[in-house]
């Protein structure tokens, strides 16, 4: 009877701590790391989360009608957090933002690079970039 309880809590204990690791990626399964875009909106969210902090910009398209990208930061939000990040000083920016687009045509989405601010060129390295925070 120990032996089955002992059992049952290692594989118990197994299940939990692999939980994690499944849920962790490589952006190369989802973005394209061979390409670079560049695009220019109005931040309307940022969130400092883990596994990795995400930004939604609000782009033009060719017609001028907005619609949502989904930016995700290649660092996880414990680094964005020690590099001084706060939401604040994103949302209602304007900003460039350069990066991998999805590998997926029907998405707006990306693996952002650099974000830098149109009023006042700050740039903010969102994992990737020489000299930013670690990329996770």
């Amino acid at each position: 009877m120990k032996l089955c309880l002992s059992a049952l809590s290692a594989a118990c204990a197994l299940a939990v701590l692999a939980v994690p690791a499944s849920a962790h990626h490589s952006f190369n399964t989802f973005y394209d790391m061979t390409r670079t875009l560049k695009i220019e909106g109005v931040v309307t969210s940022f969130r400092l989360v883990s596994p990795h902090s995400e930004m939604l910009l609000e782009v033009p398209d060719a017609s001028g009608k907005p619609v949502t990208w989904r930016i995700l930061a290649r660092t996880g939000a414990v680094n964005a957090k020690r590099e001084g990040w706060r939401p604040e000083e994103f949302v209602g920016k304007r900003v460039t933002v350069e990066g991998n687009p999805s590998r997926s045509a029907d998405r707006r989405g990306m693996a952002a690079g650099v974000v830098t601010f149109l009023d006042g060129g700050k740039v903010v390295c969102l994992g990737g970039c020489p000299g930013g925070p670690p990329v996770e």
